[in-house]
């Protein structure tokens, strides 16, 4: 389930349709939710893992712990030493985990 959160005198909570695949531009897993990052900035809250979401977009790389990235959305890879961070079309930042640092390798 998708629900969106408009900002009003109080939150409100609406059930919606997953967005389509090319206009996402991250997944964020936050605990037992999945918090959507579109390209026209919005946001949306899933109350699914992001395991779950990992099933149903193969295609994206899972980058960290709690980051799953649409690889249209990238726009370079900055490495540091060893370090790997993803910088994303909107500006975003998110760093690659050690363990995960051949998706990104592999992938691009």
């Amino acid at each position: 389930m998708i629900l969106n959160f408009e900002k009003s005198d109080s939150y409100t909570m609406k059930r919606l349709q997953y967005p389509p695949e090319n206009e996402i531009l991250y997944l964020k897993g936050i605990v037992n939710y999945t918090e959507f990052h579109l390209k026209n900035g919005k946001k949306l809250i899933s109350s699914f893992t992001l395991r779950r979401h990992q099933e149903k977009h193969t295609d994206f790389l899972r980058v960290s712990k709690s980051h799953l990235l649409n690889p249209d959305g990238i726009k370079k890879v900055k490495t540091s030493g060893t370090d790997k961070t993803v910088v994303l079309k909107n500006g975003d930042e998110v760093k690659v985990s050690r363990r995960r640092k051949n998706v990104i390798s592999e992938n691009l």
